[in-house]
């Protein structure tokens, strides 16, 4: 059975499409607890502002880990249903996803076309294949993502869609999912809470997409492999707001004093000097250091005598010369003698053991007969083409000489 808040009892469409996977029944408004220890639920589904404190954070999480599902679809201002949802690795965030492209389908920023957001590959096991398995899964499905927003994800959650390359903010988590190791116990989060609503179920692949969903939180032949999916969305970064900034301008001048009545005081004379004010100092230094004072000597410049210039050592290059003609292997004879003189030496060649079909099939290509035969067929097949095309010849010269008698 799956158990609906009461924000989902308007979903009219939803609730037919999925009476063929499991029961459907509204919450009305007794106790959580009590509605979810029924033996029959299978599965809890909230919609938009769903409104949980701890204890009922704490009934969601006892219901999953006695083996149900929980599916939680929410909205851009939803925040109190992170208290359940960050004990499973995911978190609402704030803002929306708005369309970066125009779409002729949905003037609506907020109605946002999301053509390559399929993130995590979903397998049938009646098929026995994964869709996507191998090549760009991203595009198996398009769909609409009405009036949603981001999620933020870490394991041991992972990330079923994305928000896609033409919406903003770009390629950021908006639907995921987390399975228990041991256990059947299942999750998945949605920021948009209309995505499966009467206006946008039957929208472009959105039914498809929700009989994806439901069916793997109802262990219905529908499996993910996280291994599969991508894991490698980059951190949001925070840039300032430059048209706010520009907006509020603030100039800064410096005070500059003013100028002393004798000018010469502002030259710094002793920044620099040359003197010797400083060699005492120095031999006192030698005796310190009990180093000899020796005057300085002249140093002998020892020069290094460099290699000679490289040459690059080139030969000429030694040219083939061309083979001579293959005239041995050439017969002149069989080139310019005549055809009558070429079929006459063909039949001198034929004996009793000769064979029929090569004789009419070398025949045929010295009288430059094909027949019109395919390179399929084989030797006996193209020796009856050659036969017959000569067999028109004739019969089309005995034509010509009948009519003019």
């Amino acid at each position: 059975m799956i158990l609906f808040d009461r924000r989902g009892e308007n979903k009219k469409k939803l609730h037919r499409r999925l009476q063929s996977l499991a029961a459907i029944k509204t919450h009305d408004g007794t106790e959580l607890s009590a509605a979810l220890n029924d033996s029959d639920c299978e599965l809890f589904v909230c919609f938009g502002e769903f409104q949980t404190d701890e204890d009922q954070a704490i009934i969601l999480k006892d219901f999953i880990d006695r083996g149900g599902s929980v599916a939680v679809f929410s909205t851009e201002a939803e925040s109190n249903i992170n208290q359940f949802l960050d004990n499973f690795g995911i978190q609402i965030e704030e803002g929306a996803v708005v369309r970066a492209v125009y779409h002729k389908g949905y003037l609506h920023p907020k109605h946002a076309l999301v053509q390559n957001g399929i993130v995590q590959p979903f397998g049938d096991r009646d098929e026995r294949n994964y869709h996507g398995a191998d090549g760009d899964t991203s595009t198996l499905m398009k769909f609409v993502y009405p009036n949603g927003t981001t999620l933020r994800v870490e394991s041991p959650a992972f990330t079923l869609l994305s928000s896609g390359s033409t919406s903003y903010p770009v390629d950021c988590p908006v639907a995921a999912a987390w399975e228990a190791l041991a256990g059947r116990g299942r999750l998945i989060a949605v920021g948009s809470g209309d995505i499966f609503s009467d206006e946008w179920l039957e929208r472009e692949d959105n039914s498809k997409l929700c009989d994806v969903l439901f069916k793997f939180l109802l262990h219905q032949a529908v499996e993910f492999d996280p291994s599969l999916g991508r894991s490698d969305f980059e951190e949001k970064e925070c840039v300032p707001d430059i048209a706010s900034l520009s907006n509020l301008i603030k100039p800064c001048l410096q005070d500059v004093d003013p100028l002393p009545q004798d000018y010469t005081t502002l030259l710094c004379d002793d920044q620099f000097g040359f003197t010797m004010d400083h060699i005492p100092k120095v031999i006192d230094l030698y005796k310190n250091l009990n180093v000899n004072y020796d005057s300085l000597s002249l140093i002998e410049p020892h020069f290094n005598c460099p290699l000679p210039p490289l040459q690059m050592a080139t030969h000429a290059p030694r040219m083939p010369e061309l083979p001579p003609p293959e005239l041995e292997l050439f017969d002149l004879d069989e080139c310019f003698t005549d055809i009558r003189t070429r079929l006459a030496r063909l039949a001198d060649k034929c004996s009793e053991d000769f064979d029929l079909v090569n004789y009419v099939r070398q025949a045929g290509w010295i009288l430059g007969v094909d027949g019109g035969c395919r390179g399929d067929e084989d030797d006996e097949g193209k020796a009856k083409h050659v036969l017959l095309a000569v067999a028109k010849v004739i019969l089309k010269a005995k034509m010509q000489q009948d009519e003019s008698r």
